[in-house]
Order: C-alpha cells, then sequence, then structure tokens
C-alpha cells in the first residue's frame, strides 16, 4: 500500500512539473496512463501525455496555488486554483489521481472557469 506522501508526491510532479513547467518527461506517468477531463479522453499512453503537456496551448498556465488534498490508499485528490495569462481569476480545479507503484495510471480533472472581472463598474 502506498502511503499518502508517495501519492502526493507523484501527483504533485504532474501539477508542477506537468502543468506549470510544460516537461511532462518528469511526470511518473505510466506507460497506460489515461487522462479524462471533464468527462473527456484528453490522454492515452505516456507519450501522448507528456506532448500535450508541452504543446503552446498549455503555455497560458502560469501557476498553481491553494493546493488541498485528500488521499485514500491509492487515490488522491487535489483541489486548487490554476492561474492564467490574460485572466485575473483563477480556473478552479480539482483533479483525481490513481498512483500504482509509484507511477500514476489514472488522471481526471474537473474544472471551472471563471468570469473575468471588469473595471467597466
Amino acid at each position: 500500500m502506498p502511503t499518502r506522501e508517495s501519492v502526493i508526491e507523484a501527483a504533485e510532479k504532474y501539477l508542477f512539473h506537468g502543468l506549470v513547467e510544460h516537461d511532462g518527461n518528469k511526470v511518473p506517468l505510466a506507460e497506460n496512463v489515461v487522462r479524462r477531463e471533464q468527462g473527456r479522453n484528453t490522454g492515452q499512453g505516456r507519450p501522448g501525455l507528456i506532448q500535450a503537456l508541452s504543446h503552446e496551448v498549455m503555455n497560458v498556465i502560469t501557476g498553481i496555488r491553494n493546493v488541498r488534498w485528500i488521499v485514500e490508499d491509492e487515490q488522491a485528490v487535489a483541489f486548487y486554483d490554476l492561474d492564467t495569462k490574460g485572466s485575473d481569476r483563477p480556473v478552479l480545479i480539482a483533479e483525481r489521481f490513481r498512483v500504482v507503484n509509484g507511477l500514476i495510471t489514472e488522471i481526471e480533472a474537473l474544472f471551472h472557469a471563471q468570469p473575468a472581472t471588469s473595471n467597466d463598474d
């Protein structure tokens, strides 16, 4: 059985190396990893996910903060704020990870992009 710390450590590598630094090679991904976003498959297999993390569209991500964890056995859920270029409000994200033998096998993301505040008031 993995420890709470080992599951969080693997998932944090995805959050900070994968999403913020756009370097999937630093993320412990299983060869058959699957990623779902808003219920849709958005990545299948380690090579595909590494390529997706380095895609130029990911450059909009500037940071992650306020991470809170719920961990049970090999499953972890991170709730966090994702900062992006051009927005003064974070994207609110809940992301579930399954970590087996130190490798991420599943990622499932749900998010809510808040509308930008207006200075026209």
